[in-house]
């Protein structure tokens, strides 16, 4: 589809919306159609979309990884978590508030791509800065934080689906049970890939609200890793990918970096 769609002077293209749905109390699955139904978007796992939007004086751009299989045809379904405006940030996230209010079925978003530094290939091949790694990865861990989630799962779902014999661990981090995104998506891979282990952690569960949790809390450190299944000796077949919130990957890249893993070998 990237290929095929006409474009304009600025490789922009525009996608009808034909579904917009209720996920969770803050997010939205969004469908985009694609102008024919047996193109498949063309993208690599873990790859992204740009997505354009002038709002008032303002053009917002956002990059968005759809939670479709890469060879769907004929569309793209996105998980999209609203930012509404709250003490911490009075004005919220611009366009995903934009979204919930005014984008509706019919309407046409005007979109980029494929974008993306870290690319999977199947099989335990991967791609990071155009480079592809020396070493196949074996064994390889999954780290999300909030609708950080899109490009893991994709990058799951291609091992998954393909059987690639490739061991995928995800570490999922959210506030609440409530903000799990996905959650039913990842569920039914996790039933469907006997290499794909899923790992829940909650940062603000308030058990005597929203009743009792039996998967981990806190955010994602080094000791949680390795509680999940992290080797504590490093090497050339394990691979860490992370996305999630401002700083989030930092943090990680951070303690990765002072236990022997190596930027663009072991982590992305």
């Amino acid at each position: 589809m990237f290929k095929l769609i006409e474009k304009d002077e600025d490789d922009q293209f525009k996608l009808k919306v034909v579904k917009k749905e209720q996920l969770t109390h803050d997010t939205f699955l969004i469908r985009l159609e694609f102008p024919n139904p047996e193109w498949i978007a063309g993208l690599w796992a873990g790859g992204h979309y740009t997505v354009h939007s002038d709002i008032g004086d303002k053009h917002i751009v956002k990059r968005y990884t759809p939670i479709s299989p890469v060879n769907q045809k004929g569309f793209a379904d996105f998980a999209i978590k609203v930012y509404r405006n709250n003490e911490q940030f009075p004005n919220g996230g611009v366009f995903t508030q934009h979204l919930e209010k005014n984008i509706n079925v019919g309407d046409m978003m005007t979109c980029e791509g494929p974008i993306g530094m870290l690319r999977y290939l199947g099989w335990g091949k991967f791609v990071f800065k155009k480079v592809e790694m020396e070493h196949k990865k074996t064994n390889v861990f999954l780290i999300a934080g909030g609708s950080g989630i899109t490009p893991m799962l994709a990058i799951a779902q291609a091992s998954v689906l393909a059987n690639d014999g490739v061991k995928m661990t995800l570490i999922f981090c959210n506030k609440t049970k409530d903000d799990i995104l996905c959650d039913d998506v990842i569920k039914d891979l996790e039933k469907k890939g006997d290499n794909f282990k899923v790992f829940n952690s909650l940062t603000r569960h308030d058990e005597s609200k929203q009743g009792a949790w039996d998967g981990l809390t806190g955010r994602i450190s080094y000791d949680m890793m390795k509680k999940c299944g992290l080797p504590a000796e490093v090497s050339d077949d394990i691979l860490v990918a992370s996305c999630g919130p401002s700083g989030f990957g930092d943090t990680i890249s951070a303690f990765l970096g002072e236990n022997g893993f190596v930027k663009g070998n072991h982590f992305n």
